[in-house]
């Protein structure tokens, strides 16, 4: 078992490879951000000023992880 995951560590890729697997992952987790914060907006209703509220929607999707997570916790 070591040894596979010694091989696989062991791969080297280019920066092309690198930025091609961010993009893979990527775009899922920015669709799901987008869907989660599109169904989860009360937050926003409170926040006056809109830099503010731009801010804070693109900080749910990026954070959507961690808000799911608290918003299940919080309940």
């Amino acid at each position: 078992m070591w040894k596979y995951i010694s091989k696989a560590l062991d791969h080297e890729m280019k920066v092309s490879e690198f930025l091609g697997a961010l993009i893979l992952i990527g775009i899922p987790y920015g669709i799901v951000g987008i869907v989660w914060t599109l169904t989860h907006t009360s937050h926003l209703a409170d926040v006056d000023d809109p830099i503010d509220k731009v801010v804070s929607f693109l900080g749910a999707i990026v954070c959507w992880p961690v808000l799911t997570f608290s918003n299940v916790t919080m309940t």
